[in-house]
């Protein structure tokens, strides 16, 4: 049971800091949950194209998936033996510039 007093002196304690650090705390959350929002599209961007890839390759016969950073984020290129065939998400210039400099021992084998 709560006794008047009391309820009145946590309100008017609670109104005083809500007051006080209610601005800092809003501005504080926005930013946070600006950055931590976009952070999520960008991993869930990448998985996705990391999945497409990977279902790409269970259909070659000597399929594989290099990861290679494209213009900052993270690209899935498709191979067929040491051939690209296909890169996740598409990028707007040939497949064969992403893996110039990957390193091919880091491949990725799909689960067949």
């Amino acid at each position: 049971m709560v006794i008047p007093g009391n309820f009145v002196k946590l309100a008017s304690m609670g109104a005083k800091m809500a007051s006080k650090y209610g601005p800092r705390a809003k501005s504080a959350w926005d930013e946070g949950g600006k950055d931590s929002a976009k952070a999520a599209g960008k991993n869930a961007a990448s998985f996705n194209a990391l999945r497409k890839a990977l279902n790409h390759a269970r259909e070659l016969p000597e399929g594989s998936v290099v990861k290679v950073v494209d213009r900052g984020a993270d690209s899935y290129v498709v191979l067929d033996g040491d051939r690209a065939i296909a890169a996740y998400p598409t990028p707007t210039y040939g497949v064969d510039k992403l893996v110039e400099n990957a390193d091919l021992t880091k491949r990725i084998l799909p689960d067949k």
